[in-house]
């Protein structure tokens, strides 16, 4: 694959919907249900923002799904840091570097079972148990798998349309054409992209760093906004969340006013109906990565007490979400604000109540849950402004 930035200009004619997802990580299942719930049609475009493949257990299923969709000729996919860095890794096996490849397909093993290669070397019947079954691939993956692989690689880092410009990690310039002449990279994984300085002429869309990541009172997984700088961030944490979701950003015409955009979701939650009301809670903290050090100070049988290192607050949390005693999973200890009759996708239950996510927030739910007998539930919302105080 070339590492030079590959920009496109696409002129989206009028009176078409808008559709933009990004971060679909091998969730082939996800990336289909969000497209039925939102009636994808040839009369749409779908922009997808990169990383395709790879955290998730279909990535193959979900490559090659992306380029069955593409061939309709509506749809305008971006390459993402994660797809960058696989062809990397492929095209670069060699015998001084093949142990951290191998590395590293047993760390996704453990993760989630699987990895990108995996996936393609079980289609050629095996699977790699040794940095030397790795060498001895690689001229087998690159013949088998031509066909993929060169659609990953020829993908645009930035498209740019008449009213908005996608990028999966961010701009450095804030003229378009500069990025150009940037390191691929350095627009792909661009970490925290809404803390920029740079106030831009057109509304940037762009996924790869997930929202909830930038904190606020409590954990949401919906887009955010900021009107002044003009950046739309929709990377909802599928697949690297336990409350992740895959949003499907709405625009209902290019062009419109952000007002009549709304967000299209999709989790594999279990839902349950809420049957007893709850009041919000007046104050609450959200630990969320990478400020998630913690060290212990009281440990029971289900919950622990925590001091979180970046706030200097303590918590008490439950021992499921603590990772080797010196970090946590994303955590919040807010409550929802809950109606009998609601919808909330279960993440956690313990005895003094349940951790689940209604309409993008996650927070607790001390009341009564019913099962719904329905899976993967979908969450329709707005865009959220970026104030940190959601």
């Amino acid at each position: 694959m070339e590492d030079r930035v590959k920009i496109e200009y696409v002129e989206i004619e009028r009176g078409r919907r808008l559709l933009v997802t990004s971060d679909i990580h091998g969730h082939a299942a996800s990336l289909k249900k969000v497209l039925e719930k939102a009636e994808f049609s040839d009369d749409d475009i779908l922009v997808i923002i990169g990383d395709i493949v790879e955290k998730g257990p279909e990535s193959l299923k979900t490559l090659r799904y992306v380029m069955e969709l593409c061939e309709r000729g509506n749809v305008l996919p971006l390459i993402g840091n994660v797809d960058a860095w696989r062809l990397h890794m492929i095209n670069g096996i060699r015998a001084e570097s093949v142990q951290g490849f191998y590395d590293y397909l047993l760390h996704l093993r453990a993760w989630i079972g699987t990895s990108f290669f995996d996936e393609l070397t079980r289609e050629l019947g095996y699977i790699c148990t040794s940095p030397a079954d790795i060498l001895k691939s690689k001229d087998r993956v690159l013949g088998h798998f031509r066909r993929e692989l060169d659609f990953l690689s020829h993908l645009p880092a930035i498209v740019e349309t008449q009213d908005y410009v996608f990028v999966h990690g961010g701009l450095r310039d804030r003229e378009v054409r500069d990025n150009g002449k940037r390191p691929l990279f350095e627009l792909l994984k661009y970490d925290r992209f809404m803390d920029t300085e740079l106030c831009f002429d057109k509304y940037v869309v762009v996924g790869h760093w997930p929202v909830s990541n930038y904190g606020g009172k409590y954990p949401q997984a919906n887009p955010l906004i900021d009107r002044e700088k003009r950046i739309i961030s929709i990377d909802g944490g599928c697949g690297l969340k336990a409350n992740g979701q895959l949003n499907l950003l709405i625009f209902p015409e290019a062009g419109c006013d952000l007002d009549d955009v709304y967000v299209v979701s999709h989790d594999d939650l279990p839902v349950y109906l809420a049957l007893t009301p709850q009041v919000e809670s007046a104050d609450s903290i959200h630990i969320c990565w990478p400020d998630n050090e913690i060290r212990i100070l009281e440990k029971g049988d289900e919950f622990s007490r925590v001091l979180h290192i970046a706030t200097g607050r303590s918590v008490w949390m439950p021992n499921a979400y603590l990772l080797e005693d010196t970090r946590c999973r994303d955590y919040t200890d807010s409550l929802l604000p809950v109606c009998p009759g609601d919808r909330v996708s279960l993440e956690w239950t313990t005895s003094k109540g349940a951790i689940v996510k209604k309409d993008g927030r996650t927070g607790w739910y001390c009341g009564e849950l019913e099962k719904s007998g329905e899976y993967r539930e979908y969450s329709r919302a707005g865009l959220v402004p970026v104030s940190r105080s959601w």
